[in-house]
């Protein structure tokens, strides 16, 4: 089910719960949440988001949310927190934070924008509620709250940052909680954010008047509508006030031009090609390349729109016009990567990937397409050795660590298969799954006594961990 009808669902079973079947915050939460606390908050909600279908899992989105996001973190008043930025396939104009520092962007924000100072303004504001605890002081006000109902409360926070009318169903559902109370932020939460965010912007190096522009937008957009305003600002209340203060703030600073990055052109193209019909996607970015027949996103938005409306020739000539105008990004060797797996030529997207490997060696996006490809080619011998050796590199990436599931199981071999797989679920926050996969790797038939001893003292660990005694890493 779409995700603000999932958190409903989730909210109504969650409310009811026990201090026995949850554990007590206790003390703690009487004199405010931990830095540890919230992090486990944010775990239980992330592992719902995951789960569910609007939770867009596309690896180079995630990576441009979160090389953004980390400059932006990088600068705040709170450098040594850790962010976590992730997509929420939905077309209304909206971010959200959660606890611990999960920061929701929806695609329709990143459709919308002008500008990518415009997007890094958002994801400052949103920085900003993190890092001046508004989130978790909304949820500290429920003093001697059980870890049950201090997850529903925050899953009803979520809902009203999707949806306003589930947020009024959460408000309804969570009276014991008083959620309606918690569901906004404050007009002075909103001020001290907009503060704050604006100087994370500004020491980024993006345009501050971004800010400013963005938030004019949404209000004008706003009037328009009436009673149809931005999702945004159904959750992050804009005054006049507010607008006026930013004004001030932003005509006392240096005026600052920022060029819009290849990668946040490639990523605004990617997200238009995904929106709406394959066939009404596909027009909308051909109307767009008729404007400018050399613009390098135009082309790779066509072809990503042709590849989803099952077009392989168009898709084939737009990557060609991208190759011809010599525009270098991992982004674009994917793209080919793809035609050529759509168009049964494993071998093609094969050397393509060999090669741009040795030009981008950071990409992991294309680390994890290029490994697919030598799986996709029967090779599944190097592709292991390829995660094997990216793993040195990003020891906890759970995609790296799918991938090697599926080249051990390619090989035949299942307990090595289980266990990674074990690993990858444990990265994702899901001890059960991981567990689950440890006791399949020891009923496997493996008799190899120094791998059976690493499981089963992997096994015990996330057995403890499973109790309560401390959490996964974050990311």
């Amino acid at each position: 089910m779409p995700l603000r009808r999932a958190i409903v669902s989730l909210l109504v079973a969650a409310l009811p719960l026990r201090a026995a079947e949850l554990p007590e915050l206790g003390e703690a939460a009487r004199a405010g949440l931990t830095q540890a606390q919230e992090a486990q908050l944010g775990r239980e909600i992330m592992r719902q988001v995951r789960a569910n279908r609007d939770y867009l899992d596309d690896p180079e989105l995630t990576e441009y949310l979160n090389d953004l996001g980390d400059r932006l973190a990088a600068v705040s008043p709170a450098p040594y927190r850790q962010f976590s930025f992730f997509a929420v396939r939905d077309p209304t104009i909206n971010a959200f934070a959660l606890p611990g520092g999960h920061i929701g962007v929806h695609t329709g924000l990143i459709s919308a924008v002008r500008s990518e100072s415009e997007l890094a303004a958002v994801l400052a504001h949103e920085i900003a509620h993190v890092t001046q605890n508004h989130v978790a002081r909304m949820l500290e006000a429920q003093k001697s709250a059980s870890l049950a109902s201090l997850v529903a409360l925050a899953i009803a926070i979520l809902a009203a940052r999707t949806d306003s009318q589930v947020s009024q169903a959460a408000a309804t559902v969570g009276s014991a909680l008083t959620v309606q109370q918690q569901l906004d932020y404050s007009r002075d939460f909103e001020r001290e954010a907009d503060r704050v965010g604006l100087n994370i912007l500004t020491q980024a190096g993006f345009a501050p008047q971004a800010m400013v522009s963005f938030f004019e937008r949404l209000q004008a957009q706003s009037r328009v509508l009436e009673t149809h305003a931005p999702a945004y600002l159904r959750t992050h209340p804009l005054t006049y006030q507010r607008i006026a203060d930013l004004q001030n703030r932003v005509g006392e600073l240096p005026y600052r031009q920022y060029p819009d990055s290849l990668e946040f052109r490639l990523i605004q193209a990617k997200v238009w090609a995904g929106e709406g019909e394959p066939g009404q996607a596909l027009a909308r970015l051909e109307s767009r390349l008729a404007q400018d027949a050399r613009d390098a996103a135009s082309w790779y938005g066509l072809a990503r729109a042709a590849l989803r409306a099952g077009n392989l020739v168009r898709a084939a000539e737009a990557v060609r016009r991208l190759d011809g105008l010599g525009v270098n990004s991992p982004m674009i060797d994917i793209l080919a990567m793809d035609l050529a797996v759509a168009q049964g030529q494993a071998e093609q997207a094969i050397a393509r990937g060999r090669q741009a490997l040795a030009r981008h060696s950071t990409s992991r996006p294309l680390v994890y397409a290029y490994a697919r490809g030598l799986l996709l080619g029967g090779r599944a011998a190097e592709a292991l050795r390829l995660v094997e050796e990216q793993l040195r590199t990003w020891p906890e990436d759970a995609r790296l660590y799918a991938l090697k599931a599926r080249a051990h199981g390619e090989l035949g071999q299942r307990f090595d298969a289980h266990l990674a797989q074990a690993e990858a679920s444990y990265r994702q926050g899901e001890l059960a799954p991981a567990i689950e996969q440890l006791q399949l790797a020891l009923s496997s038939g493996e008799r190899d006594f120094h791998k059976l001893s690493i499981a089963e003292a992997r096994l015990r660990a996330l057995r403890a961990l499973q109790q309560g005694e401390s959490g996964p890493p974050r990311r």
